[in-house]
């Protein structure tokens, strides 16, 4: 029973995090224009790195939920929504930069959506399913980390939050609060590589999103 109830709180929460990358992709819109200085442009302060580390986490939790026995709803479909919005987000980057890795950065991650939602038809997996799941998400987590991490050294180097969201950080680190929770209600040899990602994801949203606060006070005291 606790299992169900935690699982759908973590469900409705994690809508938020819906709503913070329907967040991000109208603040990209608002600020998308033409124009020749990449100093200029407020998307530039968002790191692909970032995003597409965003969206392969997305993808090992989608993953995980389909492998283990029974089906997680509550991760899976949560997650299929993240991936898609995720994705717009990614392609809406390829289409302001228009550069080699974006284009391979869309292309892979469109690949691994369709992919992982074709795996629904063949599952439940085998052992040697669900371990490389587990061993996905360990990989994740370090991409996960870096690519935080580079997001923070691009707002460092900018010294501007530019269209990057506010309320896409708050919402995914209430999400990530809410499915460390849920992680603590399932076994712990099934749930230990949930349990890594979402920390190491509490730690650098929340670094992520102070330093996006520590910018904004600085440019509202210069303006002021």
């Amino acid at each position: 029973m606790l299992y169900h109830i935690l699982g759908f709180a973590s469900a409705a929460l994690f809508l938020l995090t819906w709503l913070g990358l329907w967040s991000q992709i109208k603040a990209m819109t608002h600020h998308q224009v033409s124009v020749a200085s990449e100093q200029s442009d407020a998307n530039h302060s968002l790191s692909l790195n970032q995003f597409g580390s965003s969206y392969f986490a997305f993808f090992s939790i989608f993953l995980f939920g389909i492998s283990v026995e029974p089906f997680n709803h509550y991760l899976v479909w949560t997650r299929f929504g993240a991936l898609i919005l995720t994705l717009t987000i990614i392609w809406k980057i390829w289409q302001l930069r228009r550069n080699t890795i974006s284009g391979y950065v869309t292309a892979i991650a469109l690949l691994a959506l369709v992919g992982g939602t074709l795996s629904i038809a063949f599952r439940p997996f085998p052992t040697l399913a669900q371990l490389g799941a587990n061993t996905l998400m360990l990989v994740v987590t370090v991409i996960l980390f870096q690519g935080s991490l580079h997001q923070w050294l691009v707002l460092q180097r900018r010294q501007k939050v530019g269209s990057l969201s506010f309320a896409l950080f708050r919402n995914i680190l209430i999400k990530d609060v809410s499915t460390l929770m849920f992680g603590l209600t399932m076994p712990l040899s099934q749930s230990w590589p949930l349990l890594i990602l979402n920390g190491t994801s509490v730690i650098m949203r929340g670094s992520i999103l102070l330093q996006m606060h520590k910018l904004k006070r600085r440019e509202i005291s210069v303006s002021g």
